[in-house]
Protein backbone atom coordinates (compact mmCIF):
# COMPACT_ATOMS: atom_id res chain seq x y z
CA UNK A 1 0.00 0.00 0.00
CA UNK A 2 1.63 3.15 -1.04
CA UNK A 3 0.90 6.61 0.57
CA UNK A 4 -1.47 9.12 -0.41
CA UNK A 5 0.67 12.45 -0.90
CA UNK A 6 -2.17 14.01 -2.12
CA UNK A 7 -3.99 14.00 0.90
CA UNK A 8 -1.36 15.85 2.29
CA UNK A 9 -1.17 18.22 -0.17
CA UNK A 10 -4.74 19.19 0.68
CA UNK A 11 -3.88 18.94 4.74
CA UNK A 12 -1.11 21.50 3.84
CA UNK A 13 -3.57 23.74 1.79
CA UNK A 14 -6.02 23.35 4.97
CA UNK A 15 -3.03 24.71 7.21
CA UNK A 16 -2.18 27.28 4.73
CA UNK A 17 -5.48 28.39 4.09
CA UNK A 18 -6.00 28.53 8.58
CA UNK A 19 -2.76 30.11 9.22
CA UNK A 20 -1.68 31.78 6.37
CA UNK A 21 -3.20 34.56 4.08
CA UNK A 22 -3.86 34.86 0.48
CA UNK A 23 -1.33 35.69 -1.82
CA UNK A 24 -0.22 36.64 -5.48
CA UNK A 25 1.91 34.76 -7.52
CA UNK A 26 2.40 36.35 -10.56
CA UNK A 27 4.48 34.37 -13.15
CA UNK A 28 6.17 35.86 -16.08
CA UNK A 29 6.33 34.55 -19.50
CA UNK A 30 8.52 35.27 -22.39
CA UNK A 31 6.32 36.11 -25.66
CA UNK A 32 7.33 36.64 -28.92
CA UNK A 33 10.35 38.53 -30.51
CA UNK A 34 9.46 42.11 -31.81
CA UNK A 35 11.90 42.89 -34.26
CA UNK A 36 10.44 46.64 -34.21
CA UNK A 37 11.71 47.06 -30.59
CA UNK A 38 14.51 44.16 -30.38
CA UNK A 39 12.93 42.65 -27.61
CA UNK A 40 10.48 40.03 -26.59
CA UNK A 41 6.72 40.73 -25.33
CA UNK A 42 6.34 39.49 -21.94
CA UNK A 43 3.54 37.68 -20.48
CA UNK A 44 2.24 38.26 -16.29
CA UNK A 45 -0.25 35.83 -15.30
CA UNK A 46 -1.23 36.28 -11.40
CA UNK A 47 -2.43 32.99 -9.54
CA UNK A 48 -4.00 33.92 -6.01
CA UNK A 49 -2.26 31.71 -3.76
CA UNK A 50 -2.73 30.50 -0.19
CA UNK A 51 1.22 31.06 2.11
CA UNK A 52 2.62 32.41 5.44
CA UNK A 53 5.46 34.60 5.12
CA UNK A 54 8.27 33.71 7.68
CA UNK A 55 11.31 34.99 8.75
CA UNK A 56 14.38 33.19 8.44
CA UNK A 57 16.68 32.36 11.52
CA UNK A 58 19.90 34.26 11.93
CA UNK A 59 22.13 31.91 11.11
CA UNK A 60 19.79 29.73 8.46
CA UNK A 61 21.74 29.29 5.09
CA UNK A 62 20.19 29.03 1.69
CA UNK A 63 20.57 25.48 -0.50
CA UNK A 64 23.80 27.43 -2.42
CA UNK A 65 25.04 27.00 1.51
CA UNK A 66 25.77 30.62 1.94
CA UNK A 67 24.00 33.03 4.62
CA UNK A 68 20.51 34.36 3.55
CA UNK A 69 20.74 38.55 3.85
CA UNK A 70 18.68 40.32 6.05
CA UNK A 71 15.99 41.31 2.95
CA UNK A 72 15.71 37.72 2.72
CA UNK A 73 12.30 36.16 3.55
CA UNK A 74 10.95 32.71 3.94
CA UNK A 75 7.42 31.60 2.19
CA UNK A 76 5.55 28.64 2.59
CA UNK A 77 3.04 28.21 -0.38
CA UNK A 78 0.30 25.98 -1.60
CA UNK A 79 1.23 23.37 -4.69
CA UNK A 80 -0.86 24.59 -7.47
CA UNK A 81 -0.83 23.72 -10.92
CA UNK A 82 2.04 26.05 -11.65
CA UNK A 83 5.44 25.84 -10.30
CA UNK A 84 7.35 29.42 -8.69
CA UNK A 85 10.50 30.17 -10.47
CA UNK A 86 12.89 32.41 -10.11
CA UNK A 87 11.93 34.93 -13.21
CA UNK A 88 8.30 34.96 -10.72
CA UNK A 89 7.09 37.52 -8.35
CA UNK A 90 5.24 37.00 -5.22
CA UNK A 91 3.22 39.79 -3.27
CA UNK A 92 1.88 39.31 -0.08
CA UNK A 93 -0.08 41.79 2.35
CA UNK A 94 0.48 44.61 -1.02
CA UNK A 95 4.52 43.90 -0.32
CA UNK A 96 6.10 42.68 -3.77
CA UNK A 97 9.03 39.99 -3.55
CA UNK A 98 11.25 38.74 -6.22
CA UNK A 99 11.80 34.73 -6.21
CA UNK A 100 15.43 34.42 -5.14
CA UNK A 101 15.14 30.59 -5.00
CA UNK A 102 12.61 27.53 -4.67
CA UNK A 103 11.99 24.35 -3.71
CA UNK A 104 8.89 21.87 -3.95
CA UNK A 105 8.79 18.91 -1.46
CA UNK A 106 7.38 16.45 -3.99
CA UNK A 107 7.29 13.16 -3.42
CA UNK A 108 6.61 10.60 -5.64
CA UNK A 109 6.32 13.43 -8.05
CA UNK A 110 3.33 14.68 -5.98
CA UNK A 111 3.30 18.46 -5.06
CA UNK A 112 2.71 18.98 -1.50
CA UNK A 113 3.79 22.60 -1.33
CA UNK A 114 6.59 25.10 -2.45
CA UNK A 115 9.27 27.01 -0.32
CA UNK A 116 10.32 29.98 -1.35
CA UNK A 117 12.94 32.48 -0.38
CA UNK A 118 12.32 35.83 -1.26
CA UNK A 119 13.84 39.27 -1.34
CA UNK A 120 12.51 42.67 -1.67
Amino acid sequence: MSFDYAKSAATALKLLTKFGASATLVKRAEGSYDPATGTNSITETSYTVQAVLLNYRANETNTAGSLVTAKDRKVIMQATTVTPDVSDTFSFNSVTYRIVEVKTLSPSGTNVLHELRVSV
